[in-house]
């Protein structure tokens, strides 16, 4: 009998495919000898980043890899609203769309964002049994989010990782009734194609231990601790672990596979909101980098300023 092989799937636009790349190297080196295929959903991609995608190919025997341009499937589909958060752009839509075109032959296949670190092999999540459900996934015990989408089942779950039985997926059509879904309520999904997957599960998903999702934010020194037992950290928020102002341990671990990659060239990234950019300052100075704690606090100091001078200039004349 072959070696099983592990599918994991990836959606991403130009911006993120090298970031997709660091996470591929960190997934065959916890997976070493093992038979993988990676599945990259792009919404563009550069020549640069399909040179280095031919030579990761190359560098790793154990290794296949299918890309699939789908800007024009995404050109399709309603632009993603006005008001959601800088970190989220139409590429997330790409993992509803994904099982719908990798091989017939794939029956498992584990997505995964470009923004989360694996600590451990993954072995378990391509044994589990999902019984009837298309879907394994990590709960959130969220009132608010079900009542928003008046889940009868009053579960939700994060969709940062899912476990996908591919043949069930297809079987029940979800690639097609979510995007329905997702083009009739766009305007009214705060997290995109996150909620309009849930809505149309309606609670049928497997639930996963939280170690395979472990939601941690990396600029946050509130926030950072995560247990021994975590499988995969999902760097949420504005920041992520290739942003300047990520607290020192994960700056260790994230960068350890940017070093090993062929990205190895990679920079750290700016801080692009006031939050991010005053954690950056928060851990400059609990690192003591006196000079980057002081240019981090004086941004966000005149961005307050430029805001109520903009938006609430009578609060400054009392």
């Amino acid at each position: 009998m072959s070696e099983q092989v592990y599918h994991f799937g990836f959606g991403v636009d130009a911006r993120y495919v090298k970031y997709a790349g660091v996470l591929m190297t960190n997934l065959v080196h916890q997976h070493l000898g093992q038979p993988l295929c990676f599945h990259l959903a792009c919404d563009g991609i550069g020549e640069e980043d399909k040179r280095r995608l031919d030579a990761f190919t190359m560098l790793y025997r154990n290794v296949e890899l299918y890309i699939y341009d789908m800007t024009k499937m995404l050109d399709r589909l309603n632009q993603i609203r006005s008001d959601a958060p800088q970190r989220l752009h139409r590429s997330v839509l790409l993992r509803v769309l994904l099982p719908a075109y990798v091989p017939q032959n794939v029956e498992r296949l584990v997505y995964m964002d470009a923004d989360m670190i694996c600590l451990r092999p993954l072995d378990e999540l391509f044994r589990l049994e999902l019984g009837d459900n298309a879907v394994a996934a990590v709960s959130i015990h969220s009132a608010k989010n079900s009542a928003a989408l008046k889940l009868s089942s009053g579960r939700y779950f994060n969709a940062g990782l899912l476990v996908m039985a591919v043949p069930v997926w297809r079987s029940r059509e979800l690639t097609q009734r979510v995007v329905d879904y997702y083009q009739r309520h766009s305007e009214n999904l705060p997290l995109l194609e996150q909620d309009a997957l849930n809505a149309v599960l309606d609670g049928e998903f497997t639930e996963l231990d939280e170690c395979f999702n472990f939601l941690v934010e990396v600029n946050n020194p509130l926030t950072i601790k995560y247990p021994e037992t975590a499988a995969v950290l999902h760097c949420v928020n504005e920041a992520k672990a290739w942003t300047k102002g990520c607290m020192p341990q994960i700056y260790a671990l994230y960068w350890r596979y940017v070093r090993l990659s062929l990205w190895h060239g990679l920079q750290p990234s700016e801080p692009n909101t006031a939050k991010a950019v005053f954690l950056a300052g928060v851990t400059a100075e609990l690192n003591g980098e006196k000079d980057d704690a002081i240019k981090y606090y004086g941004a966000v100091a005149k961005r307050l300023m430029e805001y109520y001078l903009e938006e609430k200039p009578e609060l400054l004349n009392k």
